[in-house]
């Protein structure tokens, strides 16, 4: 047979494969740590409930393992004497497909790390950002771990990041859990789709966003855990810097190429008002640019303290708002900015309450829940 056309029967084949499998193969519930799921609203999980469905009041409960001496249990539909039958759960017999420890869960706990964020600056916390994603280049892993950019995980399927941080890669994975640089503890998943905001500009990086479903869901709890998303049209403008953090492994400094940096850093920024992000972009960059570039309300600004920045290589890495008490919100992705860290420049991200239905509608689409064409979405890879 011909090499090209045993080629294209493949790719059509794959492709065919891909639509019946790679699509539709979406697993109901995630497997969490048991501290990561809110499914039951109970506590604890009282062990009365009789064999012939009724339920022993508190003066009939079977006092242990064995027990079976008069008066400890209610008349009714018993075997033998109408006492309960005690039976030790058989080993396994509760199978899962979920690692071991892990438990199956359809509400997950979101934007709430086992360890809380640092109230200073620098190095972040080991498990204090477990939404945090290092993606890589599967096409160049020697060089720098493949590092191609942050992004953010929003379930055990998705990571939400800037499209820009994609468009010029063909293979991409996605690495979670990840603290620094040694890879200890971590997940590992190839992107089967990446999905891309139609109306991106890549010039002006307005619309930079983009989403990438993992070939293979993550497990969830401890260091791996999704961010919660805002509601569509929530303002964070006027969020102080104490609530709100911007963590990455990009550049040191403007000057420094030392992305990735081996440990995950983190720098709280309070989110200014449009017009004080204008008026700085005017005197950075003219009025004319400053149109051109700045995006609102698609677009918020964040920063404008000396050396507390985001900075290059961070593009797609989340800025999360506190909500109330150990919760955290998304709030942006690291866009653009101009130089790092100077005084009175605010770094640019993206809006993440203006895109929150589009977001919604591309993972809806991707599980085929959703016509693709209403997002607005392109496939890129």
């Amino acid at each position: 047979m011909n090499s090209t056309i045993f080629s294209v029967i493949l790719l059509l084949v794959l492709n065919a494969l891909e639509l019946v499998v790679g699509q539709v193969q979406t697993r109901p519930y995630s497997c969490v740590l048991p501290s990561a799921c809110r499914d039951s609203g109970n506590i604890i999980d009282p062990r009365i409930l009789s064999p012939n469905g009724g339920i022993f009041p508190s003066a009939g409960v079977s006092s242990g393992v064995g027990s079976t001496g008069p008066g400890t249990g209610p008349p009714g539909n018993f075997p033998g004497s109408g006492n309960p039958v005690v039976s030790i759960v058989t080993p396994g017999q509760q199978q899962t497909d979920c690692p071991a420890g892990y438990v199956r869960c359809t509400n997950v706990i979101c934007g709430t790390p086992t360890v809380q964020p640092s109230p200073q600056d620098g190095f972040a916390t080991p498990n204090a950002f477990p939404w945090q994603a290092f993606l890589r280049n599967n096409n160049n892993l020697n060089f720098r771990n493949g590092y191609a950019g942050g992004g953010v995980l929003i379930d055990q399927y998705h990571v939400l990041t800037a499209a820009h941080k994609i468009t010029n890669l063909t293979s991409i994975s996605v690495s979670l859990g990840v603290y620094n640089t040694s890879f200890v503890n971590t997940q590992t998943s190839q992107v089967q789709q990446a999905w891309i905001h139609s109306n991106y500009n890549q010039t002006y990086l307005k619309n930079d966003v983009a989403i990438l479903r993992l070939a293979t869901p993550v497990n969830l709890g401890g260091n791996v855990l999704p961010i919660c998303l805002p509601q569509a049209g929530r303002s964070f403008i006027g969020s102080p810097s104490s609530s709100c953090i911007v963590s990455g492994w990009g550049q040191t400094s403007f000057q420094t190429n030392d992305a990735p940096t081996q440990t995950l850093k983190q720098v709280h920024v309070p989110i200014v008002t449009n017009q004080q992000c204008t008026t700085s972009y005017n005197n950075v960059l003219g009025s004319v640019n400053t149109a051109a570039y700045l995006d609102f309300p698609n677009e918020i600004c964040a920063g404008g303290q000396a050396q507390q920045d985001a900075c290059t290589q961070d593009g797609g890495s989340p800025l999360v708002c506190a909500d109330s008490g150990t919760q955290y919100t998304l709030a942006g992705l690291v866009l653009w900015g101009k130089n790092c860290g100077q005084a009175g420049v605010y770094g640019v991200y993206l809006n993440v309450p203006q895109y929150a239905n589009w977001i919604q509608c591309v993972v809806q689409c991707i599980q085929n829940t959703q016509n693709c064409n209403s997002c607005p979405a392109y496939r890129f890879l």
